[in-house]
């Protein structure tokens, strides 16, 4: 038969846990089999060996306390309280009739008598919050498994999608390859027509502008020609500054005859040697002084004003005194600078041009249709790709987070988690976002790597390391970020809470008490 002791060891720990088994005060159930009263007991460090009595007889024989687990008489002794019905505590000796409540069935102030047992109470309500938690876990883990199937079920239709863009990128890249084949055929023939017609119109406003020119040459030469004989002499031509060719003021007949080149000039051999030098003359050249006024007969003591009133008569009287007088010639003018207008525009193409003009833009803008559902057909991929890419958990369950984003307002910010993404903290009351860490990794302990996910290369603090986010994932039945702190400087923590985060139970092992 075995003894009382290890019989009470192989009892289940529900039934201990609502047994009161006999024993010294302040020793717990597993340490009972040291505490044999009808041996002598042995300190349980070895340090030496006394009769049963003088166990819990208020004076301190081991030098572990192992001999006082009841009285407070050893300053390293441990007093355990049984608390049947709750969780069983042990507390330092010392606290033991110290007129504080350290253990709720009142087991620890035996003397003093100041406590009750509330065990009974804290038990229910202890069991009452495990139950809660085990069916949030419960609720959790259906919500997980659900989740899982629709990762299952999404990761399978995104690997569709993304093999069927896939295929249709290899025809858009065939249609882009074909579209952009016609478009450079089509713009051939469309430059060509548009380099003929603009060759066209070349040619005739440069007939045009040499039309011009002729006339204007040709009404230059009415002008200089002051007796109308169709000839200009050097008489005629002094009248030129332009002719000026030592610069002294004044147009000799041999300055003239050196440009003219002979005289006299007929139209046609004005417009060769003459009508360019009177068009564009030389840079540089000086503007032509203006005429001395005239002295009249009555000398310079004349009045300034008798002056004015006889040179307005002469001018009136003596428009045909000769080639001392400077002609009224029209100003020479470059035909394309005649007035102020503007070059005129370019008349439209013809319909046969401008067919083909069509022909290339229709061409050029099914190309650029093409290609840009080509750049958006890649850039789908490259998502898909990416998010197809991520470690979501064992059976997929945090896929659902992804594309999504969860805020916590706290008194001074709004903090932002938007996980496989990044995490931002922006001032409440209006400011800038501050980058607290882009995605990094799954950073949970060895053995449950999905409790916690790393966030880095935030925004750089000053003089400071770049900031860098934890989110602690724990199981709830909804999702929200719940909690936001800063551990130290320019490290923050988040906490997640999601079903995704739930876990099977573990298998319960036995405790000593309950």
């Amino acid at each position: 038969m075995l003894p009382p002791p290890l019989l009470l060891l192989l009892l289940p720990p529900a039934l201990l846990g609502a047994l009161e088994v006999p024993r010294p005060r302040g020793v717990s159930l597993s340490n009972l089999p040291f505490y044999e009263a009808s041996r002598p007991f042995t300190c349980l460090d070895g340090s030496a060996t006394i009769a049963f009595a003088r166990v819990n007889d208020d004076y301190c024989d081991c030098r572990d306390g192992s001999d006082e687990p009841g009285t407070p008489a050893c300053p390293n002794g441990r007093f355990h309280c049984t608390n049947a019905g709750f969780r069983p505590r042990t507390i330092p000796a010392a606290h033991v009739n110290d007129g504080v409540c350290d253990c709720c069935d009142a087991s620890d102030e035996y003397e003093s008598g100041v406590c009750e047992n509330t065990c009974k109470e804290l038990g229910r309500r202890e069991r009452e919050a495990q139950q809660r938690r085990a069916e949030l876990e419960r609720e959790g883990l259906r919500l997980k498994q659900r989740l899982a199937q629709e990762a299952a079920a999404g990761r399978l239709e995104k690997q569709e999608r993304l093999g069927g863009l896939q295929a249709a990128r290899r025809g858009l890249e065939q249609r882009v390859g074909a579209l952009r084949a016609a478009k450079d055929a089509a713009e051939g023939p469309e430059r060509a027509a548009k380099e003929e017609q603009r060759r066209r119109w070349d040619e005739q406003r440069a007939a045009a502008a040499a039309a011009q020119d002729a006339a204007r040459a040709d009404e230059t030469f009415a002008a200089l020609d002051a007796d109308g004989d169709g000839r200009l002499t050097a008489a005629e031509l002094r009248v030129r500054p332009e002719f000026d060719s030592d610069g002294d003021g004044a147009v000799s007949e041999d300055e003239v005859q050196v440009v003219a080149g002979g005289l006299p000039l007929d139209p046609e051999t004005f417009r060769q040697r003459l009508w360019g030098r009177l068009r564009d003359p030389p840079q540089g050249q000086a503007e032509p002084p203006p005429p001395p006024p005239r002295t009249p007969p009555g000398g310079d003591d004349t009045p300034r004003e008798e002056e004015e009133e006889e040179e307005d008569g002469a001018e009136e009287e003596d428009d045909d005194e000769g080639p001392e007088e400077e002609l009224k010639v029209p100003p020479p003018q470059h035909p394309e600078e005649k007035g102020s207008e503007e070059p005129p525009p370019e008349p439209p193409f013809d319909a046969a041009t401008q067919a083909l003009i069509d022909a290339a833009e229709k061409a050029r803008e099914e190309l650029a249709e093409a290609e840009r559902e080509l750049k958006e057909t890649d850039e789908s991929i490259r998502a898909l790709e990416q998010e197809l890419g991520f470690d979501f958990g064992p059976q997929g369950e945090f896929w659902y987070l992804h594309g999504h984003c969860y805020e916590l307002p706290t008194s001074e910010y709004i903090y932002r988690l938007c996980p496989f993404k990044r995490v931002s903290q922006k001032p409440k009351h209006g400011g800038a976002d501050t980058n607290l860490g882009t995605w990094g990794s799954w950073s949970g302990p060895e053995g449950d790597r999905f409790a916690a996910m790393r966030y880095e290369h935030g925004t750089g603090c000053w003089q400071g390391p770049n900031r860098s986010t934890t989110v602690k994932l724990s199981c709830g039945t909804e999702t929200a970020v719940t909690a936001a702190s800063e551990p130290s400087r320019c490290e923050y923590l988040l906490e997640l809470v999601t079903p995704a985060a739930c876990r099977d139970p573990p298998e319960r092992g036995e405790h000593d008490e309950l």
